[in-house]
């Protein structure tokens, strides 16, 4: 990868003090996170998942999903959250079971719905009926009703804010 520029002093001051994350004491927390924002400089600005992101690093999803949270709440990157593993709640199993002319909900909410009725899945395992490049949407409506529980996400599509640019002394403009 080449050597690496220094970080410009001008970064938020939570890098500077350490209180990027309060609860966390671990200063390798926050060079994972610089490191992070220096490889998003370093591929122009984007990248298309976390895995991208942090490909060196050695820390969990979890960590590299936090630092991520983080970061877009300094407002240096944004990204986009996509449903991975989503489940039924009790209110979406009682709804299958109601008289289908009570049913709050569209017939592809419903598709998913009786897709995961045996059990969590992923986006690609419900119906076929349902237009993928709608399930996200969906899957978000589904779970603001409460009728399903999402068990994980991921991260996509990250990229450097305008503030994040400026504050990382960027040239390219994205």
């Amino acid at each position: 990868m080449g050597t690496s520029a220094p970080m410009p002093a001008t970064l938020p001051q939570e890098f500077a003090t350490g209180s990027l994350c309060e609860s966390c004491k671990n200063m390798s927390h926050h060079s994972l996170a610089l490191a992070a924002l220096e490889r998003l400089a370093k591929s122009g600005g984007r990248c298309s998942s976390v895995d991208e992101l942090f490909e060196h690093a050695k820390c969990s999803v979890s960590q590299r999903m936090k630092i991520c949270q983080q970061l877009r709440q300094t407002g240096l990157i944004h990204f986009r959250e996509v449903i991975t593993r989503f489940g039924l709640t009790v209110a979406g199993k009682t709804l299958l079971k109601l008289d289908t002319s009570v049913w709050p909900v569209t017939p592809d909410e419903l598709l998913i719905l009786r897709s995961c009725a045996r059990g969590r899945i992923g986006p690609g395992q419900i119906h076929p009926r349902v237009p993928a490049n709608q399930r996200q949407t969906l899957l978000l409506q589904l779970a603001e009703k409460q009728l399903i529980m999402v068990y994980q996400k991921a991260i996509e599509n990250i990229e450097l804010t305008s503030f994040g640019q400026q504050q990382l002394g960027c040239s390219e403009t994205i």
